[in-house]
Formats: structure tokens, C-alpha cells, sequence
């Protein structure tokens, strides 16, 4: 979808979408509908099998795999990959197309989402690349992001080579959110050009009266989607299909997830009270996306979370909530544990909330010196 908002020109979609199904059975019989291909194909290291569909027009529409090498993943599992193009249609509809056509090719239910790319195509401007080039830097910082990459390509000024940034991206493999800001025009091979590697995305910037060669994209990729929940359900098909629910959990995402902050060092323990600053204007919407209760995990829990959750546990113990340094140190010492072994999600999943916003509403409650308590009878026991 496009839009415009304070005078800036959007565009938010889903950029990539994987989702699996239960088929009815594990070796199924593959149907090709009428006006459409099907290359059966050699599989991955996950899936034994693979199939390739094309439409009318021998364009990649889906891209299917399954019968799983793993015992631990269903035998009758599949997944489903909607090619790129598909996203972009008015409305959701090749969302939604492709599980009705799905259901003609084989025999099989919907599951779950499984990996969700939802980014926002806005216009560069000298503001916002000084704003970028803050962010690589170290002038401006985004918060809780550590680990990423900087790419940069060399351009001629004054007939002296010179290095432009393009690219900024945070998060690793593990990463249950990956944060991406790039210059899309220049992937789409547009600088020099007005031919797109992917017409259908220039085509909706143009549509939205955007410099076609001067357009940047922030992504949020979810690879964990399974885990979501979006006001205490599941994603569906029918919510990536709905463009107000991208622009919902976009806007969400960008004021939850893309915290970025000048560098003024005053972080002081876990209150962080450097100045946030914003890459550009966009609305505030109500907020509904959360990660899934991870109860009833069976697997032994890595050393650094039972040690956070033992933490966790005595945090609003008297002793610590009584004194600000006392609680300042013990918070400092959980933020460093969760930054060092990487909890941010199993943190947001476990308390729902950021763990900065979760001690910045406990710094308000504490102080007041020493506070009576009646010890547990197991306490007097002892």
C-alpha cells in the first residue's frame, strides 16, 4: 500500500512470505490446475522434496518443500514460499490466492506463518542520509541492536574515489527480528536506470509519485513468526493480506523495535535517557503484536536463561527495591546478561516487554529505604 503522511510518501508491504501447511498425507499426489507448470525439483538439507510453480504467463509463483529429513519435524509438513511479485498485488490478493491455489495442486490445511518481511520505501533526503550516516558512525545508535553489518560502494567526486553508505543491518541468523535499512533504488538498479529488476515495486512508487532513483527501504524481517501472536491469536493468511494490519504492525515495529538514540552518554544503568530521534514521521497505532508463552518447553533451558530467570525472580525483592543504587546495579547486571547471550526475544516473549521499558516503569517504584515484609513461614522455618 502507499500513502502519505505529514507530507512524506510510503509505501508498506510484505516483502517476503513463507508459511506451511499439514498435508493430508506424507508422499502426496502433486495435481497441476489447468494454466499452470509444475517442475518437481531435488530438495534441501531440510526436505527431500521440492516443487517449482509457474503461472500462466512461466513466471515463479510458489516455491513448495516437504517430507522433512527430521524426525522432530512432522512427516506430513510443508512449507510454502510466495514469490516476491505476488506480495505486491492490490489488496493482499496473491496472498490469499496462493493457499486457494495451493489447495488444487494438494490435499492439505493451513499451520502457521513462518517468516514475515514487512518494510516501509520512503524518499532519501540530505536530512535523512545525515541521519544514516550518524547511525554507522556511532553518532546516533539504535537500541538493543549490536550485532550487523555496514556495505558501502565506492562513487567519484572532484575525480577522487570516495566511499557512499548503502547499507545497515542489524541482527544475526539467531535473530528473531532482523532490522535492514538500505538505499532500494540502488539494489534495484536504478540510479543510472529507469529499467527495475522488480518492475512491480517501481511501479508502485510511481504510483505514489516517488523519485523512482532515490528511494531507501527499512525492513523488519520476522523469522520466528510462528511465535507471534497478534491480540492473543495467530497470524493468518487474511492478516498479511489486510494492508492495514502491515501498516499496523510496521508502525509498531518501527516505534518498539527501531529505538534510535543520540549519543550523549546518558545511559546510566538500565535508565537510558539520551534523546530519541526519528528517521522520519509516521503515525503511532495501537500496539498488538506479541510473542507467543513459552511455556511447556521440554529441552533442558541454556545456562544464561535459568540464570536470568533466578535474577528475575528476586527483582522486586524488598532488599533491591528499596534503594536506587542497590537496583540500579542488580537491573545493569541483568541488561548486561541479556545483551552478552543474545535474550532480547526470550525476554519480550517471557515478560512482554522490552527490557528497557520493563526496568524503566520498576525505576519508578524504587527507593523509599528500608521496607518492612513478614518473612514466608518457610523463611522462619530455615
Amino acid at each position: 500500500m502507499y500513502f502519505t503522511y505529514h507530507d512524506n510518501r510510503y509505501c508498506v508491504n510484505c516483502d517476503w512470505l513463507q508459511y506451511s501447511v499439514h498435508l493430508r498425507e506424507p508422499e502426496p499426489e502433486i495435481l497441476c490446475p489447468d494454466g499452470y507448470r509444475i517442475e518437481l525439483c531435488q530438495g534441501n538439507n531440510i526436505f527431500e522434496h521440492r516443487a517449482m510453480v509457474f503461472d500462466g504467463r512461466g513466471a515463479k509463483y510458489l516455491t513448495l518443500l516437504w517430507k522433512p529429513f527430521s524426525k522432530v519435524l512432522p512427516s506430513n509438513l510443508m512449507t510454502v514460499q510466495v514469490a516476491n511479485e505476488y506480495l505486491y498485488l492490490d489488496g493482499g490478493a496473491g496472498v490469499l490466492w496462493s493457499f486457494q491455489d495451493l489447495q488444487k495442486i494438494v490435499d492439505c490445511s493451513f499451520n502457521a506463518i513462518g517468516r514475515i518481511d514487512i518494510c516501509c520505501d520512503f524518499e532519501g533526503s540530505e536530512k535523512r542520509t545525515q541521519f544514516i550516516n550518524h547511525l554507522n558512525s556511532g553518532h546516533y545508535y539504535a537500541q538493543h541492536k549490536s550485532e550487523g553489518s555496514t556495505w558501502w560502494h565506492e562513487v567519484s567526486k572532484k575525480g577522487a574515489a570516495k566511499k557512499q553508505l548503502h547499507c545497515l543491518t542489524w541482527g544475526s541468523q539467531k535473530s528473531e527480528i532482523k532490522v535492514k535499512l538500505y538505499h532500494k533504488s540502488r539494489e534495484q538498479g536504478l540510479i543510472n536506470s529507469d529499467e527495475a529488476e522488480k518492475p512491480w515495486i517501481m511501479q508502485q512508487w510511481k504510483l505514489n509519485d516517488m523519485d523512482i532513483h532515490n528511494v531507501w527501504r527499512l525492513e523488519f524481517s520476522l523469522a520466528g513468526a510462528g511465535q507471534l501472536r497478534w491480540k492473543g491469536q495467530p497470524l493468518t493468511l487474511e492478516n498479511v493480506a489486510d494492508e492495514e494490519w502491515l501498516l499496523n504492525v510496521f508502525c509498531e515495529l518501527y516505534d518498539s523495535r527501531f529505538v534510535t538514540r543520540i549519543n550523549q552518554g546518558r545511559r546510566n544503568g538500565h535508565h537510558n535517557n539520551d534523546e530519541r530521534v526519528f528517521l522520519f514521521p509516521m503515525a503511532k497505532r495501537a500496539a498488538g503484536l506479541k510473542w507467543a508463552d513459552p511455556k511447556g518447553q521440554d529441552y533442558e533451558l541454556p545456562a544464561a536463561i535459568v540464570l536470568l530467570r533466578a535474577m528475575m525472580r528476586q527483582i522486586d525483592n524488598p532488599a533491591i527495591m528499596a534503594a536506587r543504587p542497590t537496583f540500579k546495579d542488580y537491573a545493569t547486571t541483568i541488561l548486561n546478561l541479556i545483551d552478552n547471550h543474545h535474550l532480547d526475544g526470550y525476554f519480550v516473549r517471557t515478560y512482554e516487554q522490552e527490557p528497557q521499558q520493563y526496568f524503566d516503569e520498576l525505576w519508578e517504584n524504587v527507593g523509599g529505604g528500608i521496607r518492612q515484609t513478614t518473612p514466608s513461614p518457610a523463611r522462619l522455618q530455615d
